[in-house]
């Protein structure tokens, strides 16, 4: 079938992209998946998201979305390393999943074509990033395909997949199908800075900040408006927070004002939030000393009981 892939490898995959989208490959197909990260505590730690995080085995297992013998056979196709030719080899489809800065993406990408298969399809998780961009760390640009995850990424069934002028459409075919075969809604979009998706969110993102930042409201005030008034499962503070989020829409603001001009500035707030260290969620992300609540000092508004169905 020509979306299917056996081999997997995500670059970046200790991270918390990375290990959702290896999730997701292990829950729809019967590939075998290696998660790749230079630190080995970053592999350890996305092994362990893996397994006991808040989208993993364990609590698939607990609310009985799962089987312990799929969970098993899951646990089996799963491995980590920090060795870059022994964890693409045989790989062929590479993930890369680095967190959104053009040098250390272009370093990873460099570094896996000396050890994929010639043959293997690079798919990147960038939000923002043209396709184009990224494709000159390649030898050969037109095997890269863009693929926009949203978190969590065993769970939400989009993915915006980004093609540029260079992009095989070969390679832009098989990983449409095989993000159909994963059960995922793969909406094809061309190559430009943050797509779509990304200049969607990241304009109501930032001026809900701006809001907080002039006093119109708080972040507990705007995520209950958010979740009451437009129906949305969390608030803008809350996603940034709970997801680990602000680190992505950080970088991703700072690449958009500077491609697409002074309506993507970042807000002088989150600069200083984000200089601070307060990224989000410290399960998730470790080295964060914690979100936008504990920055500013703010009580969360109350969890939203879960419906049952």
């Amino acid at each position: 079938m020509a979306g299917e892939f056996k081999t997997i490898a995500i670059l970046g995959g200790g991270g918390l992209m990375g290990h959702g989208i290896a999730l997701a490959c292990l829950q729809g197909s019967d590939a075998r998946v290696t998660v790749i990260s230079r630190r080995q505590e970053t592999v350890d730690h996305g092994l362990e998201l893996i397994e006991n995080g808040p989208f993993g085995l364990a609590r698939a297992l607990e609310r009985e979305k799962i089987t312990a013998k799929q969970a098993d056979d899951m646990r089996a196709r799963i491995q980590g390393t920090t060795d870059y030719a022994s964890g693409l080899a045989g790989a062929d489809l590479v993930y890369e999943t680095i967190p959104e800065e053009i040098d250390a993406k272009h370093r990873a990408l460099r570094d896996a074509q000396l050890h994929a298969p010639e043959n293997a399809v690079f798919a990147t998780n960038t939000s923002a990033i043209m396709i184009t961009e990224l494709a000159a760390a390649l030898q050969n640009p037109k095997r890269l395909v863009g693929t926009h995850w949203f978190y969590p990424a065993n769970i939400m069934p989009l993915v915006e997949v980004a093609k540029s002028e260079l992009t095989d459409p070969q390679a832009l075919a098989r990983v449409a199908a095989h993000l159909g075969q994963l059960g995922k809604k793969p909406v094809i979009v061309n190559d430009a800075p943050g797509f779509f998706m990304t200049r969607f969110i990241n304009n109501y993102i930032a001026e809900a900040i701006r809001l907080v930042e002039l006093g119109v409201a708080g972040p507990a005030e705007i995520d209950e408006m958010c979740k009451a008034g437009l129906g949305w499962p969390m608030g803008v503070f809350e996603l940034l927070d709970d997801a680990a989020a602000f680190d992505s829409f950080y970088h991703a603001q700072t690449y958009l004002a500077e491609t697409c001009g002074e309506r993507y500035a970042v807000p002088p707030l989150a600069r200083k939030v984000f200089k601070a260290g307060y990224l989000g969620n410290k399960t998730l992300k470790p080295s964060s000393r914690g979100g936008w609540y504990e920055f500013l000092d703010a009580e969360r508004p109350p969890k939203q009981a879960r419906k049952k169905k």
